[in-house]
């Protein structure tokens, strides 16, 4: 690792807001909405220890999957030679086994390859019936065909399809021993009972349906064939323990291994379209943070990493508490560029509004003056963001403090104290969000400057409010040449009862021209204070509210 490398660090298009995690990405899955919460204000270093837990729960049921087609193919090819050689035909027995395990394993990878949230317990048992029902439908095979050879007296016939049972067995072992993740001692007594399975099956079978023909498989089977057979079983299943330990150390080792400087990485947060973002933990000052990295390939466009690393340096230079807290960027030896910042409970604005609608307008302004807030430091130092939305607005859960508003995202910020700064988007490209753009942005023919931060907190408010955009399209075009020509719908013609003073800071937000907008962002706050609903919301409201999610949860759901 490389931390003395930064100077040369890379830059970002995307937004660390968008790979805050869902869903789909959280490991482990909480049950509800309530439980994610929960699981986020609380624990993080436990979700740090349980890491590899985590990780090892998706591993399984990924490669169990993949052992489920595996066996469905290899199935398919035995029933299907069965049907050619004529072996089912004669023994309608083994077409009924050999469709049962094409049946299984299709099933088992089904099952697997769904959306379906299955707890460690339920992959244990899945692991277990499917390897389970092959090993016994194995011996069970060996019994019918042996039957056969018993009666017709062909000793040379019975001894080659036994030779094949153990042959299937050992493949069962070793298939299991690689793929399913396990330490060594819980894939020995998974091995280890695959082993004898089947001939406890075929054993058993012969006892208690054919008793008189143990005496004609006793005569017809040498010491010699038996002692070798049962040889090759244990040698097969040695193996087979031995490689799940190795790939086991191995897959430990990788884990500890995932360490950027200080940092060790735990869970996947979330992952987007340039890199992924991860739980991390400062190794000296188990300080937990946010950690992402870009991805190699990412490498390639100067442009991106440009970006990147200005957002990085931008934010960097920010000190305020309602804007991210960027710890520490670098490079690794193997050319990873990663960046650390402050790790935060909670959930954007847009999902705050997407989830539980509209906002209250006390709400909204005790929110909207900590945004203003953050960023008068920010175009204090001439940083203009250029690209607030509700998903780069951050309503956090922060120091024992609720409705915390942290601005994120500073990827196409513009310098505009700093001449010598690098024209990675110049003044007259459109970059930034269709929907909460200002029209001088939208059209690139006039520099931008905090004012045009101020028209997007406008839109920004008048989506929170409203849960409506102010402009809206079929294409972004659309949605930017509205924002240029189209008067905005009053508020209060969208939603009932939004305040008269609140909706009038709103609409001189929206103003087409910068210069009927306020002049800064203070000026904008002191408004937001004088609204008649600021003292609708306080920190001890915040506090009920979020209390509300997370009470009735007694402890974070987590599966293993």
């Amino acid at each position: 690792m490389s931390t003395d490398q930064k100077n040369s660090a890379p830059a970002e298009a995307d937004s660390f807001i968008d790979l805050i995690p869902t869903e789909a990405h959280m490991a482990p899955v909480a049950d509800d909405e309530a439980t994610l919460l929960l699981e986020r204000s609380a624990g993080v270093e436990g979700s740090l220890a349980g890491s590899l837990v985590a990780e090892t729960h998706g591993l399984r049921r990924s490669r169990l999957a993949s052992a489920a087609v595996f066996l469905a193919a290899i199935s398919t090819v035995l029933l299907v030679w069965g049907l050619y050689t004529g072996v089912i035909v004669k023994n309608p027995g083994m077409g009924v086994l050999r469709v049962a395990r094409v049946v299984i394993a299709v099933a088992v990878a089904a099952l697997l390859s769904s959306r379906r949230p299955l707890s460690g317990t339920w992959l244990k048992a899945i692991e277990y019936g499917l390897f389970g029902s092959m090993v016994v439908m194995l011996g069970i095979s060996e019994y019918l065909v042996s039957i056969d050879f018993l009666r017709e007296g062909d000793a040379l016939g019975m001894a080659t399809y036994i030779k094949n049972g153990v042959i299937g067995a050992i493949m069962l072992m070793l298939l299991y021993g690689a793929i399913i993740p396990n330490d060594a001692i819980t894939a020995a007594k998974v091995i280890l009972t695959m082993a004898l399975v089947p001939v406890l099956s075929f054993a058993l079978l012969m006892e208690v349906e054919h008793p008189e023909l143990i005496e004609d498989l006793e005569t017809m089977r040498s010491a010699e064939h038996a002692g070798s057979n049962a040889i090759s079983l244990l040698i097969g299943a040695s193996l087979a323990i031995y490689v799940a330990h190795v790939l086991n150390g191995l897959r430990r080792e990788l884990h500890d291994a995932r360490k950027f400087g200080q940092y060790q990485l735990g869970r996947r947060l979330g992952v987007g379209g340039m890199g992924e973002v991860f739980m991390a933990e400062h190794q000296l000052l188990k300080r937990p943070c946010a950690l992402k990295l870009i991805k190699p390939d990412s490498g390639a466009d100067p442009l991106a990493l440009a970006r990147f690393e200005r957002e990085v340096k931008s934010a960097a230079r920010l000190s305020h508490p309602n804007t991210i807290a960027i710890y520490d960027y670098g490079r690794t030896d193997e050319g990873t560029f990663y960046y650390v910042m402050e790790y935060l409970p909670g959930m954007s604005l847009h999902d705050l509004v997407g989830q539980y609608g509209a906002l209250p307008a006390g709400r909204l302004v005790y929110l909207m003056r900590q945004v203003c807030a953050g960023l008068a430091e920010a175009h204090s130092l001439g940083i203009i963001h250029r690209d607030l939305k509700p998903a780069n607005i951050f309503v956090a859960l922060r120091g024992g403090e609720a409705d915390v508003a942290k601005v994120l995202d500073f990827g196409l910020v513009k310098l505009t104290a700093d001449p010598n700064a690098p024209e990675l988007t110049t003044d007259r490209t459109v970059s930034g969000t269709p929907s909460f753009m200002a029209p001088e942005q939208a059209t690139g023919e006039s520099p931008v400057d905090p004012r045009t931060d101020i028209y997007a907190l406008g839109a920004i408010a008048y989506y929170a409010l409203t849960a409506k955009l102010p402009f809206q399209g079929t294409t972004a075009m659309a949605i930017m040449i509205a924002q240029v020509r189209d008067p905005v719908v009053p508020p209060s013609k969208v939603k009932e009862g939004v305040p008269e003073d609140l909706e009038r800071i709103i609409l001189r937000c929206l103003s087409k021209n910068p210069d009927d907008r306020y002049p800064d962002v203070r000026t904008l706050g002191r408004e937001l204070a004088k609204c008649s609903s600021a003292a609708d919301w306080d920190e001890d409201r915040a506090e009920q509210w979020w209390n509300s999610l997370v009470q009735p949860v007694a402890a974070p759901v987590a599966t293993t």
